[in-house]
């Protein structure tokens, strides 16, 4: 087994976290925006499938009646679930949904990256050691 020796400024890594912590800041600003933009785009995915059964394209393969606790049995309409095989080739591709970046990981990742700063900018030594890199590499 080969030791790996390498010296990282501390000026260096100070700025690499600053980007990290810009990085996180940016994405928990921006997550409202792009869960909005998500539920247009599956509005229009779930239209265009609509669409598509409605236009007879698809074979209906199964038809049950639809039921939960709330059913109304005395109510004038009634509720069925459908399956309906569709062509691949005339499925809209799905809009991907970007990973939810939860409060308490903003708040325990730009609170460990700000402690982390803080205590680096008061170190007089120009490199850190491999530990204290290794301790800080999952932000970076």
């Amino acid at each position: 087994m080969s030791k790996l020796a390498v010296k990282i400024k501390t000026t260096t890594l100070i700025k690499a976290l600053e980007q990290a912590l810009d990085q996180r800041e940016k994405r928990w600003a921006n997550q409202e925006k792009q869960e909005a933009e998500y539920e247009k785009q599956m509005e229009a995915y779930n239209q265009a499938i609509l669409k598509l059964v409605k236009s007879g394209k698809g074979k209906i393969t199964d038809a049950s009646e639809g039921y939960n606790y709330r059913h109304n049995r005395k109510a004038k309409v009634m509720d069925f679930s459908v399956t309906v095989e569709i062509p691949k080739n005339l499925v809209p591709k799905k809009p991907e949904q970007t990973e939810t970046y939860r409060e308490y990981e903003y708040k325990n990742e730009t609170d460990e990256i700000s402690s982390s700063i803080r205590v680096l900018k008061m170190t007089e030594q120009e490199y850190v050691s491999a530990s204290t890199y290794r301790s800080v590499t999952k932000y970076l």
